[in-house]
């Protein structure tokens, strides 16, 4: 074959190994992406355990608060009760000491309720941290995983890029962009050989003449209906087939 067609063709093997690396390299994204959702899902569960305990623990802070400025005021009314002879204001004294006693009382049903809301906030806030350490443990053999095979894809993908620029300085300019530009139009395969006289891409016949050029002189042509580039292999038949 022509030094241009052996040159064409050895670059696009060179694509196409540089293409499967990055398809493989990006193929990587999902998997992390699976593994960040489900950790941001724990992550997010545990934010919202801290702040319902940090939230509970302070109303239970505001609760024993009162409880204690309840329990002052009941002592109190209690003390003046006691200090009281004169009926009337005995009896008004009382149902102060009534009142004060029922304020105390509700306030430490509050704060007791409380308590037990404490309690199972702390226990979820332990389970979350649990599950939180549970995933990070699981995910961490995946990652690494991930980690060894993006680090080696990388690398031959370095090296293929290596090789696809020293394939590409073997094309001729003029034939080069050609190329370029239709294989990102395709974004696949863009250089066919002719297949018993017709485009190996979309099955076209070739007139025999023009397939004569191309086996003569190694042109690389553009089929006309599909737009590929073609070109005649070494061995290939020129002839009709009767």
């Amino acid at each position: 074959m022509h030094p241009d067609v052996i040159a064409l063709v050895a670059l696009e093997g060179e694509d196409s190994a540089v293409e499967a690396l990055e398809a493989r390299l990006r193929s990587l994204e999902p998997r992390l992406q699976e593994l960040e959702r489900t950790r941001e899902l724990a992550a997010t569960a545990l934010e919202r355990a801290k702040s319902t305990l940090a939230s509970e623990q302070e109303k239970l802070r505001e609760s024993k608060a009162r409880s204690a400025s309840s329990r002052t005021l009941q002592e109190r009314n209690q003390k003046q009760l006691d200090g009281i002879t004169n009926l009337r204001e005995a009896t008004a004294a009382s149902a102060q000491l009534d009142q004060s006693r029922k304020i105390a009382s509700d306030a430490e049903s509050e704060t007791l309720r409380i308590i037990a809301r404490v309690d199972d906030a702390q226990a979820r806030l332990t389970q979350a941290e649990n599950a939180m350490a549970d995933i990070e443990a699981s995910q961490e053999t995946e990652r690494l995983a991930i980690a060894g095979e993006r680090h080696t894809i990388e690398a031959d993908l370095r090296h293929a890029r290596m090789k696809r620029e020293g394939s590409a300085k073997r094309v001729s300019q003029p034939l080069l962009g050609k190329y370029e530009k239709v294989r990102r139009r395709r974004r696949g395969q863009s250089v066919f050989p002719l297949v018993n006289g017709a485009c190996g891409s979309c099955d076209t016949k070739l007139p025999v003449q023009r397939r004569l050029e191309m086996q003569r002189t190694g042109t690389i042509e553009m089929c006309e209906a599909c737009g590929v580039m073609i070109y005649a292999p070494a061995a290939e038949p020129v002839a009709e087939k009767v």
